[in-house]
């Protein structure tokens, strides 16, 4: 499923750890992983390392018919009346 050698999964797996040219750093492990909590709830996922991989590589874009994107959020409900081009 994941492929673990890859560059992508490397880079992740630093940041997941914290591990900086120093050593470990646990402020920045802990950030990481808040950010990833934050990314996987907005998805709508269960936070887990796997999950937070999904969202970290942008496997978990999966646009279907009723999503649109407006900026950088993706919307799935049609827009309200008012702001419809009838």
């Amino acid at each position: 499923m994941i492929d673990k050698t890859t560059e992508e999964y490397k880079q992740f797996d630093k940041l997941w750890s914290g591990v900086t040219p120093k050593g470990v750093n646990t402020t920045k492990r802990a950030s990481f992983r808040s950010k990833m909590k934050n990314s996987c709830q907005q998805e709508g996922l269960e936070f887990s390392k796997i999950n937070s991989y999904i969202v970290f590589s942008g496997k978990i874009r999966n646009t279907g018919d009723d999503t649109r994107t407006v900026g950088e959020v993706k919307v799935q409900k049609p827009p309200r009346r008012h702001l419809r081009g009838v």
